[in-house]
């Protein structure tokens, strides 16, 4: 590529970048350490086919000069001030703390979508990768114990590395679990091999969130990696937390004054129904008390007047003497 079309390319990207800030409120910072192309190209395709953002690769460099040309007023000399006119609408602050997080390979992921939408996309297509001499080990991985496959000739590797072994049919057995890698350490040429003759896949490669830039502030993994749900417990949490704060010191603030105001009220309803002062808000509820106590005292002043009803009295059958049992009722009617 000549260096005019690098200039032109260049040019492109700035002023897509110039496009992008202006249409999009967040800015997702995406390492890409030990991806392949493909990968990126995928990820891509799924948030555009999705409608979720815009991807931006470029050199940091670029980012960085992007981000300070931003920040700046426009030059009506520059060849793009045309184009990057219209898209100089609003303000854009802390690009100087974005510019700062450009480092190594990273990219760009513009998007207006909660972060919980967009990363299972970016982190969907994460793919297993081998284990290479001389980069960081990204997690500790061991060996399990277990039969190897490989012959006597080769116990020289797991020698190398002090690795438990023993031949077993003929092959070589690691008797313990053994840890090859460290994270954040680099592999060396013993591991490396000893992984690859063992057909062994330890680590997964593919986008990841870094940071996320969202209205002049920088977000880490423990801010937007939390789920919605959790968030609103957190804030429920720490707004009952001041709302009990500030009513024990009698401080009015947002989360206070709706308390105060309810707790006022609950007072002077008290003592307009205790002294029978009317005010709209108790319409008809100040004499629901006394009215069911009226009634009450009515019901029982009906109950003493009204008369009691004699209940008939049974008759009682004539005393023995007196009773006919009937002639011939037992055999003695002659």
């Amino acid at each position: 590529m000549g260096e005019g079309a690098k200039k032109q390319k260049k040019r492109q990207i700035l002023n897509r970048l110039f496009k992008l800030l202006n249409q999009f409120s967040q800015v997702l910072i995406i390492e890409f350490e030990n991806v392949g192309s493909n990968q990126v190209q995928d990820a891509r395709y799924k948030l555009r086919k999705e409608g979720v953002g815009e991807m931006l690769i470029a050199k940091n460099t670029v980012f960085k000069k992007g981000f300070a040309l931003r920040q700046q007023p426009l030059n009506p000399e520059d060849p793009d001030y045309e184009f990057r006119k219209p898209l100089w609408n609003k303000q854009i602050t802390g690009l100087d703390r974005l510019a700062n997080l450009c480092k190594e390979k990273v990219g760009l992921i513009f998007t207006d979508k909660p972060i919980h939408e967009v990363r299972p996309i970016i982190e969907s297509n994460r793919r297993p990768a081998a284990a290479r001499v001389g980069m960081v080990a990204p997690l500790d991985f061991a060996v399990p114990p277990g039969p190897t496959g490989m012959d006597p000739s080769q116990i020289s590797f797991f020698h190398a590395l002090s690795i438990p072994t023993k031949i077993q049919k003929g092959q070589i057995e690691i008797t313990k679990e053994f840890k090859v890698t460290t994270k954040g350490k680099k592999i060396g040429n013993y591991e490396a091999t000893l992984l690859q003759k063992l057909y062994l896949k330890p680590f997964t490669y593919g986008l990841e969130i870094k940071y996320v830039f969202s209205d002049g502030a920088i977000l880490g993994p423990e801010i937007f990696n939390l789920d919605p749900q959790t968030l609103v417990d957190k804030f429920t949490v720490h707004a009952r937390t001041l709302g009990s704060l500030a009513l024990g010191i009698n401080y009015p603030c947002a989360v206070s004054i709706p308390h105060m105001i309810a707790n006022t009220f609950k007072n002077i309803a008290a003592i307009a129904l205790a002294t029978d002062i009317k005010i709209k808000q108790l319409e008809g509820l100040g004499n629901a008390p006394a009215a069911q106590a009226t009634q009450a005292t009515q019901a029982k002043t009906e109950e003493k007047a009204a008369p009691k009803k004699e209940e008939p009295k049974k008759e009682e059958p004539p005393a023995d003497e007196d009773l006919d049992l009937g002639g011939g009722m037992f055999g003695d009617d002659f």
